[in-house]
């Protein structure tokens, strides 16, 4: 009897090591995956146009994309159901008026769209847009999120890849947005 407990103890202990193993692996790979996005050449886009979009806002409303290209205005890519927009939309809160000179908006280049136009005010800081047909994805190589862009009237002048999650990102992040001319 006790032979027999304990073969089926070492097989619960095996199962049981390859999931924490495998829950472990996919936990990591996932979080990377979403806080971590490619850094687009810097050479083909700054100094270059924010592409052109159809746009909508979370009502379904057409938009006016003149309202990216007016002003100096940071863009901050993010998907809804993305952890690390939300993370990052809690740190750009505050930060968010700190640039009386700069408009923050959010632009989802893919996924869902939010369920009620309330949700989306509760968790983002700021005013959120719709691709429509996908055309960042094509045009500036934007397949992962956070990333944020700062344009001068229209005309890509810095980058910013990735969440700020840690102490030295956001510290580094706060620089970044001082920084902007």
């Amino acid at each position: 009897m006790s032979k027999r407990w304990l073969s089926l103890a070492g097989v619960i202990f095996f199962l049981l090591a390859v999931f924490c193993a495998g829950f472990v692996f996919f936990y990591n790979r996932m979080q990377r995956s979403q806080a971590v996005a490619p850094a687009p050449p810097p050479g083909r886009l700054i100094d270059k146009p924010f592409p052109h979009a159809k746009l909508s806002d979370v009502y379904g409303t057409k938009v006016d994309e003149q309202i990216l290209r007016t002003g100096r205005v940071v863009v901050v890519f993010i998907t809804i159901d993305c952890d690390a927009c939300a993370a990052e939309s809690k740190f750009l809160e505050p930060l968010t008026g700190r640039r009386k000179d700069v408009a923050f908006y959010g632009l989802v280049p893919f996924g869902p769209r939010v369920k009620s136009p309330d949700d989306a005010a509760k968790k983002f800081p700021f005013r959120i847009f719709y691709d429509e047909g996908g055309s960042f994805l094509a045009q500036m190589g934007i397949n992962r999120v956070p990333v944020k862009v700062f344009l001068e009237d229209g005309i890509i002048r810095k980058g910013w890849i990735g969440a700020a999650i840690s102490d030295k990102d956001q510290k580094s992040f706060i620089e970044w947005l001082d920084s902007l001319p």
